[in-house]
């Protein structure tokens, strides 16, 4: 299809009694099924958070090593166990990766649902027992409606040119030829996507920078041609590691501003063992102590929602597991907290 073929003047033109039909239209599907939507799945977040509408780009935010793709490994399990409750047929979660192999995200899966750790796994520790649990495991994962788009270990020579215009495509085709349609994307993560036409001048003054400008659009994009909510990871800024309180913010987005600009949602993350002295009281929240556990999340932004406010899970990230602040007994803070200043110190 070619660029003029997608941009008829028509198909951007909208008449006042359209533009009164498609509101009344998503009002009544709205007030028909309240609620409705794609949600974390934990309460804590659920209650703060509004339900993901498709067409919605979301992005999560975090420095690395600070489980910002763990975290989306984790909700995209969420979704597709929905997914499994609902009885729904023909419908799917797809899980893009630049940067993790095929088999290291299914060793997480299997971790999760034999409690086994990630580590031991990938490092061969399995006893009898644990083989038994993990080839059980592998077979549900089977049924489990995560698609993986990504590289694999075994067919590495094969390995593709992963862009976002190859992954539409893609899932493109599978709607078309296989009726299978996206409840959710997630794409992990922005800064190592492949640039779409400008191979040769990532070096050039500003065309990295260019890239990852234009690859937001094409997120967003997606999100809309598609019809379901698309999920971003996105590297934050190192000048986040020089604060106090290192949970980034709306414009922490490393290498571009049209991150914060065209997500209808942001979020970020924070591992606070990451940056402080584990078993010290944190800087800026002297109730939580820092742990291989404490995780810290934001919502930075959300249109028609509040935005601002924090809360602390506690994760298992041998078992990419997370869970509600009130089902632990670790803390005794108020699950969310809102904090007022540029660096919420």
């Amino acid at each position: 299809m070619t660029q003029q073929q997608q941009q008829q003047p028509r198909d951007i033109v909208y008449t006042p009694p359209e533009v009164s039909t498609l509101v009344v239209s998503a009002i009544d599907e709205r007030r028909k099924n309240p609620g409705a939507g794609v949600r974390f799945g934990l309460p804590q977040v659920d209650t703060q958070m509004l339900p993901l509408r498709p067409g919605e780009l979301v992005t999560v935010l975090g420095r690395p090593s600070n489980y910002k793709s763990g975290l989306m490994q984790f909700w995209s399990r969420k979704i597709a166990r929905d997914i499994l409750n609902d009885g729904t047929e023909k419908e799917m979660v797809v899980y893009a990766t630049w940067e993790m192999a095929i088999e290291e995200l299914g060793l997480y899966d299997l971790a999760a649902a034999t409690s086994l750790s990630a580590s031991d796994i990938s490092q061969g520790r399995v006893d009898e027992a644990a083989w038994e649990a993990l080839l059980a495991a592998a077979m549900k994962r089977a049924g489990l409606p995560i698609w993986i788009i990504g590289h694999s270990i075994e067919r590495r020579k094969k390995r593709p040119r992963l862009t976002l215009s190859n992954i539409g495509q893609a899932l493109m085709w599978v709607e078309r030829e296989m009726g299978f349609h996206p409840r959710a994307v997630f794409l992990d993560y922005l800064q190592q996507m492949e640039p779409e036409e400008r191979p040769n001048t990532r070096n050039r003054d500003g065309s990295r920078r260019m890239d990852i400008f234009e690859n937001v659009y094409r997120c967003k994009d997606m999100a809309l041609a598609l019809g379901c909510p698309v999920i971003l990871g996105v590297q934050a800024r190192r000048e986040v590691d020089d604060r106090d309180w290192k949970l980034p913010q709306l414009g922490d987005g490393m290498e571009s501003s049209n991150i914060e600009h065209t997500s209808d949602k942001m979020l970020s993350v924070w591992m606070p063992k990451t940056s402080e002295t584990t078993g010290e009281p944190l800087r800026g929240a002297r109730e939580l102590i820092v742990n291989d556990n404490l995780l810290l999340l934001r919502i930075c932004k959300q249109k028609m929602g509040p935005a601002g406010q924090w809360m602390a899970l506690r994760v298992e990230p041998g078992r990419n597991e997370i869970e509600s602040f009130e089902r632990t007994e670790d803390y005794s803070a108020p699950p969310v907290r809102t904090w007022m200043g540029d660096d919420d110190e």
